[in-house]
């Protein structure tokens, strides 16, 4: 099949995010399956307006904003009669492919931005779309779509569709041979450091492990624009000498550390799945997770991690504490992780989203 794909950013935009890796890796496996696949995005500064990477064509429009209204000129010049199927990668702000495009178009929604329409976009905009997001989304209760889980599901259900499939996502990490633990109690986020992301709350939660752990370190890996305000709160809670910000890391440093470190904290609003949950269970680190959409299904209580009432940063600490006086508890919860993490694999994922692109076409 010819597979266009529209997403928002691609792999190599400094803005990148999960639902960025999702997509390039369900592309990449589409094209080692024989598909012939190209994306449809936003430019960068830098960016190169044609490329191909990993066997996938990119073709960049328009900037962050302008790559929504110049998607119909994207469509004329490109797409029109030349491919078999348009993916369209909802997450937030849709390209509304349905009411310019005669090719079959499927929305693939990794999830309800609701909150997050306030991290990152301005006021105005942010308000705009947290407003009307359902509205948004009601042009596609008609078709099949296809979510990364099964909270995405059920809220899309809600919203009146009727054929919701899941792709769910995978870790694409090499872990490290003969993975060792740090001898020191070491947590890590990894991550966007962005308001929705709620890495303040990691922060406050390690501040309570350190009373009772006095050698316990936090690494946070990521950028964004909450870092300063981040690194100063590390400073005014006095564990600037525990907390060590890496910024942002390569795919083999990811692995390094995931491996190294004992759990990992992730205090997100919301997420569509939770790929790094999946990345850090490769490594054998298990998840203390909220319990909000998208985390409650990529975490399972037991086997690869924790979840804790959302919000509530002193049950994060107290679950990180227990764990780590009971390393019993923590190695099975390391054992789980791994063998939960080989159940999703990017290759399952590929087959099973060009089986829903294939029934579709016939």
């Amino acid at each position: 099949m010819r597979i266009a794909f529209f997403n928002w950013r691609d792999m190599k935009n400094p803005r990148a995010g999960g639902a960025e890796l999702y997509v390039h890796q369900i592309m990449k496996h589409l094209a080692v399956l024989g598909h012939s696949v190209t994306l449809f995005t936003s430019s960068f500064p830098g960016s190169a307006p044609h490329e191909y990477v990993d066997g996938i064509e990119h073709v960049r429009y328009g900037g962050r904003f302008l790559i929504y209204p110049k998607s119909v000129l994207c469509y004329r010049r490109h797409i029109a009669g030349k491919y078999d199927a348009i993916v369209e990668s909802i997450n937030g702000m849709p390209f509304f492919t349905p009411l310019f495009a005669r090719e079959k178009s499927v929305p693939l929604v990794h999830q309800l931005t609701r909150e997050n329409w306030y991290s990152g976009l301005p006021l105005p905009l942010a308000f705009a779309g947290y407003h009307l997001e359902d509205v948004f989304l009601s042009a596609y209760r008609k078709r099949t779509a296809i979510a990364v889980s099964d909270s995405t599901k059920s809220e899309l259900e809600a919203l009146g569709f009727c054929d919701v499939r899941i792709v769910h996502g995978a870790a694409s990490l090499s872990p490290p041979k003969g993975i060792t633990k740090e001898d020191r109690p070491t947590l890590i986020y990894l991550g966007r450091l962005t308001k929705s992301k709620r890495v303040d709350h990691a922060l406050l939660a390690f501040s309570s492990i350190l009373k009772t752990s006095p050698s316990a370190r936090l690494w946070i890996a990521g950028t964004g624009p909450e870092e300063a305000s981040l690194r100063k709160l590390a400073a005014t809670l006095g564990m600037s000498e525990n907390t060590v910000f890496f910024g942002r890391v390569d795919e083999e440093k990811k692995a390094e550390l995931f491996s190294r470190a004992h759990m990992m904290l992730f205090p997100a609003v919301r997420e569509g799945w939770g790929l790094t949950v999946n990345e850090a269970n490769s490594c054998a680190t298990p998840v203390i997770g909220y319990d909000v959409p998208g985390l409650r299904d990529s975490i399972r209580p037991g086997m690869n991690g924790c979840l804790v009432p959302a919000g509530d940063y002193n049950a994060m600490a107290e679950c990180a504490l227990g764990l780590l006086s009971d390393q019993r508890s923590l190695r099975n919860l390391a054992s789980g992780a791994v063998t939960s993490s080989k159940q999703f694999t990017w290759e399952k994922s590929a087959l099973r989203l060009a089986g829903i692109l294939e029934e579709r076409s016939d």
